[in-house]
């Protein structure tokens, strides 16, 4: 019995990360069998079709109107079982399960963290949870704005324990997910990141596509963060790092960033002036794929102060390009990069600008790091990633075949 499994990409491509991963997670499926599993491809956002099919994925357009929209956010409120009843009478099912019902769809895989899992009562499905970081650092405005912690909690309550399997990106994260929500163990995968597709495919080319000092008009060295402008990620810190290296060690570096606003650049930028770096700091926002490797490649390392995680794709980006990596020393973080970065005390940016002039005068510290993380990219490598998604599908099947 084969499964026709409804794979769901509902990330926007200049979502950074999330869209990366998501991708992985997508072209993992068509690795799979074909006598296990038939795939079937749908996005939510009309963008995602083109770009999806330059992958070699086809993907079929979901698309709700606004009164589709509001009808499936009414059903998620309904939790009286006589109004559900009442309800299943007008509309036995959403408009998204009808969509996968009228294809003969098994199962679904969100390959992202979602809601769309709400509106499933008949079809069963497999989610993903990248973090649990609104629970574990509450305090960003990221998490307390519109009371995005209260959604978050509603949402993994209600979807976690009706899911047929759930995949986390580590041993944390499955440690986190039974913890806080009761979920049982085995039904918990860790299923860890891999860097991004370009830049694996990249990383065997080392031919520079880019002049990256000439293209961004800069005169010193810099380092390289690729981020969204969330608070959580810390742009902050890296730039009170590289003041305090001055400061120190009189060694002047700049700072590349990549990435979006996400309500925070404008903070950022005002930063940047306050302490006199305008001169040496670029923002580079959206950068295309093709670029990316040269940001890394002719940094003087990745800097990446996030408080969140555990886990994250630029180190492992980093790793695959042969660049050393400074990282947060935090727990979850610190056991993803394990010997192969140098972590930084995000209450003390003098560890950061000390690692950096290590690295500046230490020829055979850069060697050993990207060394090391050429073996823990080895260890991740190593993964059956397609034999972990595998034996849920064969268990999947042999509960299916009890109903009609």
């Amino acid at each position: 019995m084969r499964t026709r499994l409804a794979v769901i990409f509902d990330q926007q491509v200049r979502s950074g990360g999330g869209y990366q991963q998501a991708l992985n997670a997508a072209l993992l499926t068509r690795e799979l069998p074909s006598d296990i599993c038939e795939p079937i491809f749908f996005t939510t956002l009309e963008d995602n079709v083109a770009t999806l099919a330059g992958r070699g994925i086809q993907a079929e357009l979901i698309h709700f109107s606004f009164l589709m929209k509001a009808r499936a956010y009414l059903r998620r409120f309904f939790t009286n079982a006589l109004a559900i009843k009442l309800l299943k009478q007008l509309e036995p099912y959403s408009p998204f399960e009808k969509r996968l019902m009228e294809q003969e769809v098994d199962l679904v895989y969100f390959i992202t963290p979602s809601n769309w899992a709400l509106d499933l009562d008949e079809i069963n499905y497999i989610t993903t949870v990248w973090d649990l970081c609104h629970r574990d650092d509450p305090e960003f405005p990221e998490v307390r704005w519109n009371r995005q912690f209260e959604a978050r909690e509603k949402g993994y309550r209600a979807i976690l324990p009706r899911a047929t399997a759930i995949f986390v990106d580590s041993e944390l994260g499955k440690k986190n997910v039974v913890h806080r929500y009761g979920i049982d163990e085995e039904r918990v995968h860790v299923m860890p990141f891999q860097a991004a597709a370009a830049t694996r495919e990249s990383s065997s080319d080392a031919r520079p596509s880019i002049n990256v000092l000439s293209k961004y008009n800069l005169d010193v060295p810099y380092v390289f963060y690729p981020a969204q402008f969330w608070a959580h990620k810390n742009h902050v810190y890296l730039l009170e790092g590289l003041r305090t290296l001055e400061q120190r060690h009189g060694l002047r570096i700049g700072a590349i960033f990549s990435g979006g606003d996400q309500g925070n650049l404008a903070y950022i930028k005002s930063y940047v002036h306050e302490i006199n770096l305008q001169d040496r700091i670029r923002f580079a926002g959206f950068v295309d794929n093709e670029d990316i490797p040269e940001l890394y490649r002719q940094s003087i390392a990745l800097v990446m102060p996030s408080y969140f995680g555990p886990t994250n794709l630029p180190p492992l980006e980093a790793f695959e390009l042969g660049v050393p990596v400074l990282y947060s020393d935090k727990t979850g973080l610190r056991d993803q990069v394990g010997d192969a970065a140098l972590l930084m005390d995000l209450s003390d940016p003098v560890s950061m600008a000390d690692h950096l002039k290590n690295l500046n005068y230490d020829p055979q510290l850069r060697i050993q790091l990207i060394q090391e993380g050429k073996d823990r990219l080895k260890y991740f490598e190593a993964m059956d990633r397609v034999g972990i998604l595998k034996r849920v599908l064969e268990d999947f099947q042999w509960r299916r075949l009890t109903w009609k």
